[in-house]
């Protein structure tokens, strides 16, 4: 069986839509609500899990390296160096959408591994206050990801 909190680490994949349909991010918030229990700090597959953050760092790693390749792609010095070790897959123009198309994806796996690396912190520090879990921190992610939706499609898109 698949584990609540990984449906938090799939919901990026909902969000290369966004740049075709902006209202697309409210999918990956509402893969956020089916995994209600992945905020808790008791359950063994909740965010402050070690495996957890593990999966998000590696797809952090890996969106990471494909947000910078297209990244060089969509430059006006590198775009060919690009262009041909891609065999011609990446012009610069499909460089250019897929590399403003990764900015939310990108934005939501940084946030939410370092909201999970915050709850692994407190929880380290001893602090058992289970509110803080379940609430506070969910709250501050959903804030955090809403400036960074708002930021992209106010400026980029």
């Amino acid at each position: 069986m698949m584990r609540r909190s990984n449906f938090l680490t799939f919901s990026p994949l909902f969000l290369l839509l966004v740049p075709f349909f902006q209202l697309s991010w409210v999918v990956g918030l509402g893969f956020t609500m089916l995994s209600s229990r992945a905020f808790n700090p008791e359950f063994k597959d909740s965010i402050y899990s070690p495996h957890f953050r593990r999966n998000t760092s590696l797809a952090l790693l890996v969106a990471s390296i494909l947000e910078g390749i297209t990244g060089f792609g969509a430059g006006p010095q590198t775009s060919n160096f690009i262009s041909e070790i891609t065999f011609g897959l990446l012009n610069r123009g499909l460089s250019l959408e897929l590399h403003l198309a990764l900015i939310m994806p990108l934005a939501l796996l940084f946030v939410l591994h370092t909201v999970s690396g915050f709850g692994s912190l407190l929880l380290s520090k001893g602090v058992k206050t289970k509110w803080i879990y379940t609430h506070v921190i969910p709250i501050v992610w959903i804030l955090m990801y809403l400036i960074a939706v708002y930021l992209d499609l106010e400026y980029f898109i």
